[in-house]
């Protein structure tokens, strides 16, 4: 499983271009997706959850980490894929779901949460202490030196490894992810036209430190197991934009990591990438590349497309009551703005468009509702019960509308839905040049 990526690790240093895909999704169309597409593919998968998402507390998922682990093995054993087939991870664990409070109370809380994920089974871990906390503050500003980043990093990853320890007298087979300059988790709050990518310089000064506070908490075998380090690659998107892959801005980051033994480039927002972006990505050593919001936002337009579907089909229709999920999903989100009010400026209108539809993907925060389970359970019971018109299906997906045609789809709500998210991994799938390595 996790020798999957030491192996990854290898090839780039023999210069071969693989890379692998990094799911940080809890939602269950996305996993279901996922895990269908690796069984097709006969590949190995990552599957993360964000300290956001899942933690001990339930995240905006409503999971903990032991549950998020159990729904992936479920779903795995019923589709009968291989346990080598699934690398399961934590992306962001670290403070910044806290990092409104105090740091030792929001360190307190990460440390917890990495104890959980690591009880649950979690074997990759990007440790992110890089969000200042509520007093991590310098002449007024927030501020986190790479030092302090690193000390604490060193220190979530001890507790990490005791965790294993304490479950396991097998040697520790965590892996590891590290970094100073980490991207904004889940895009940036407002479009930009250029973000300053990373210097060779302080890459070298984040390993320094990170070397070092690994090797003075006596850390020098987990330090042995990182094999990545996430940088600023200059990609991102905000509500209406999408920061471009340049490989002109990041030779020199190339050139460097090819000098590291042991580490390759974890990429982050690389959603909404071209095809060519990403496979230069992999090309430049950005050998796992994570995607998240992209993966919900096509499962929205899948599930908007369907209620467009039930809406034009059954309007009139005795005896059909429509689940008007869209307006459940307005009203959901006029009632709790916390997960995107601070992630969007306009008029009214312009708020009501950009909370659904911007590529920020705020609308993500909601999916677990039970008002909007309750309506995605009708719209489905609806589509199933009085069938998908093909001239509807073509109107509203019409990339799907083929693949029924050609017989290589069936004309289900749930297969239309993960057939949307499969379309966004094959291009992962592309860029990584499946087959990765052996």
């Amino acid at each position: 499983m996790i020798d999957h990526l030491h192996k990854l690790v290898a090839a780039h240093k023999r210069g071969e271009s693989v890379g692998i895909t990094s799911i940080c999704s809890a939602n269950g169309f996305v996993v279901g997706a996922v895990l269908e597409h690796a069984l097709k593919k006969n590949q190995t998968v990552c599957l993360e959850s964000t300290g956001q998402q899942v933690n001990q507390f339930g995240g905006y998922s409503g999971m903990h980490p032991r549950q998020f682990a159990k729904h992936i093995r479920q779903t795995s054993d019923t589709l009968k894929l291989r346990e080598d087939q699934i690398i399961l991870g934590g992306d962001h664990l670290g403070p910044d779901a806290w990092r409104f409070e105090t740091a030792d109370v929001a360190m307190a809380k990460a440390g917890e949460l990495i104890r959980h994920c690591v009880q649950a089974g979690y074997q990759k871990l990007h440790l992110d202490p890089s969000m200042p906390c509520r007093d991590d503050v310098f002449n007024g500003h927030p501020y986190l030196p790479a030092k302090t980043i690193a000390d604490r990093t060193a220190a979530l990853c001890e507790i990490a490894e005791d965790a294993y320890k304490a479950i396991s007298h097998d040697e520790p087979c965590l892996t590891y992810v590290v970094g100073t300059e980490v991207p904004t988790p889940g895009g940036l709050y407002q479009d930009k036209s250029s973000i300053t990518v990373s210097s060779v310089k302080d890459v070298e000064e984040t390993i320094y430190q990170m070397r070092s506070a690994f090797t003075k908490n006596g850390l020098e075998s987990a330090w042995n197991r990182c094999v990545a380090i996430v940088v600023e690659a200059g990609v991102s998107f905000g509500p209406e934009a999408v920061l471009d892959y340049d490989c002109k801005k990041t030779s020199e980051l190339k050139s460097f990591i090819e000098g590291e033994e042991n580490f390759v480039f974890e990429a982050h927002s690389t959603d909404f990438q071209t095809r060519q972006a990403l496979t230069s990505m992999v090309q430049d050593h950005f050998a796992i590349l994570k995607v998240g919001p992209w993966l919900t936002f096509a499962t929205r337009e899948a599930l908007y497309a369907l209620a467009s579907i039930e809406r034009d089909w059954l309007k009139g229709k005795r005896g059909a009551i429509q689940s008007q999920l869209p307006k459940v999903m307005q009203d959901i989100m006029k009632e709790n703005k916390m997960h995107w009010q601070e992630h969007y400026r306009g008029n009214k209108e312009h708020l009501q468009y950009i909370s659904v539809y911007g590529f920020s993907d705020r609308i993500r925060y909601y999916w677990s509702h039970a008002k909007c389970l309750e309506a995605v359970v009708q719209l489905f019971y609806n589509l199933d019960r009085y069938g998908i018109p093909l001239p509807l299906l073509s109107q509203y997906m019409p990339t799907q509308y083929e693949s029924v045609r050609e017989g290589r789809l069936q004309c289900t709500p749930r297969c239309l839905v993960h057939d949307k998210v499969i379309e966004v991994l094959v291009k992962y799938d592309e860029a990584c040049g499946k087959h990765t390595a052996k």
